[in-house]
């Protein structure tokens, strides 16, 4: 074989070798953002499960609206800096408005957080919206991600009226199942 053919033989080769390495390192790193996302959306789950997240999650539900009549109240969404303490519902905005940034710069997957979650984040946007608009007459760009990801969770909702259940998978309340425990 003459020079010629093994330098070409040679250089076919190393670039079969670059390409197969490239390759295997965009596999990798497809894997290790999967796993990252994994952890940014366990964390976010993490977050809202904890129990004064629970009981702030209860105040929200609750109270927040017979609150929202006080004239003082309302104003003291106004102040600088407003008092967490006689406004805790903004740390449920505070987490939201975390989780939709993470989102909207792909640290969480967006379609897996809203196929279990665009239910509660279309809930607590419309339990908070009022508090979130009345801060905003003094802070126009407060809670922006938050209400991002209420978009998003309502346009999930329209794209998904009944659900995303795969049409080729058996329902298990649609009588047609008959199992052992039946």
């Amino acid at each position: 074989m003459s020079l010629e053919a093994w330098s070409t033989t040679a250089a076919v080769g190393t670039f079969v070798v670059i390409t197969a390495t490239a390759v295997a390192a965009f596999v990798q790193l497809r894997h290790i953002r999967r796993a990252n996302q994994l952890a940014g959306l366990q964390s976010a789950f993490d977050m809202l499960l904890r129990p004064d997240v629970r009981e702030l999650v209860n105040y929200v539900r609750h109270d927040l609206s017979e609150r929202m009549k006080d004239d003082a109240f309302r104003a003291g969404l106004h102040e600088t800096p407003v008092d967490r303490g006689k406004h805790p519902e903004l740390y449920l905005c505070d987490m939201y408005n975390h989780i939709g940034s993470f989102i909207r710069n792909g640290l969480i997957d967006e379609h897996v957080y809203l196929q279990t979650e665009w239910y509660n984040v279309s809930l607590y946007w419309k339990l908070l919206r009022e508090v979130i608009k009345e801060a905003r007459t003094s802070r126009p760009l407060n809670f922006e991600n938050f209400e991002w990801l209420a978009a998003r969770a309502h346009r999930w909702f329209e794209e998904h009226p009944h659900g995303d259940y795969p049409p080729d998978e058996l329902r298990m309340f649609d009588g047609s199942f008959q199992g052992a425990a039946d």
